[in-house]
């Protein structure tokens, strides 16, 4: 499996990263979508593919770091990062510590440092129950807020129900600032686009929780988790594969449908009035 996808303009252009989420590997579909729009575009694996790990366990911020080396070194001025999901994450965390970064998308993310993901454990309590850090810097596990899973979830993967996984993560605590992600380091504006029914994680929450002045959030209301990607064939159901268990993503075929279809509009228009494409 490739760990990633370069696409490069014949002239100068201005460049994005573009992050997937806890489901590993890369996005080519959207890599290709944001080429056709300009963009020199680098898509990124950073788990779950080729020789990288099998899961969101310590990985490095400075793998990232290198990624905007490289589509640095084809693109004009400063570089965009998109990611969704846990992606979103990341791509704060990218913005937040490397300065050629002006503008970030996060899609159904989080502005909390959230616990890793060893899918090595194989059953989903199994992982949830297993501490482990999902970046690091400078070698060093960065703090993260870890599971809390409530009887609920417990009760929905024995009765074999669909599973709301937003049911293992914790409220935003009164002091969130050991996980908070600095977002106001990003030398450029963030866009963070949530469904209101995200049943995958508190992204509402925990995106409100970075409290910046260059933030603008966006939420989508009914929707659910699904909402990171170009627009394809509509929505037919909320579920989504999991290890071992199916997942409830919130929201319904319909709003999902509109939702995704929205967010990705959003952010073609943030990064063409923020990275140098206008239209």
């Amino acid at each position: 499996m490739t760990e990633s996808l370069l696409l490069t303009q014949p002239v100068s252009a201005p460049g994005v990263l573009l992050l997937g989420g806890a489901e590993g590997g890369l996005h080519e579909r959207d890599a290709r979508a944001l080429h056709a729009e300009g963009y020199n575009v680098l898509a990124l694996a950073y788990f779950g593919a080729g020789t990288l790990p099998p899961g969101l366990v310590d990985i490095p911020l400075e793998y990232f770091f290198a990624a905007v080396d490289k589509i640095a070194s084809f693109a004009t001025g400063k570089i965009g990062v998109v990611g969704g999901s846990r992606g979103g994450e990341a791509a704060l965390l990218v913005g937040a510590h490397d300065d050629r970064v002006g503008a970030v998308v996060s899609v159904a993310g989080g502005g909390l440092v959230t616990q890793g993901i060893d899918y090595t454990r194989g059953s989903l309590l199994d992982i949830l129950d297993t501490p482990a850090a999902s970046w690091t810097l400078r070698r060093k596990p960065l703090p993260y807020l870890p599971y809390e899973v409530r009887d609920e979830l417990r009760d929905q993967v024995e009765q074999r129900e669909p599973v709301r996984l937003r049911l293992a993560f914790p409220d935003v605590p009164e002091d969130a600032s050991a996980w908070r992600i600095p977002v106001e380091r990003i030398g450029g504006p963030v866009l963070m686009l949530c469904g209101s029914d995200d049943q995958n994680w508190p992204s509402v929450e925990y995106s409100s929780a970075v409290g910046a002045d260059n933030v603008e959030l966006r939420i989508y209301e009914g929707a659910g988790h699904p909402l990171n990607g170009q627009p394809g064939q509509p929505y037919t159901d909320t579920l989504s594969p999991g290890p071992g268990v199916r997942f409830e993503m919130g929201g319904t075929p319909e709003v999902n449908t509109k939702a995704r279809a929205a967010a990705w509009a959003a952010t073609l228009e943030f990064l063409h009035e923020n990275i140098g494409i206008t239209r």
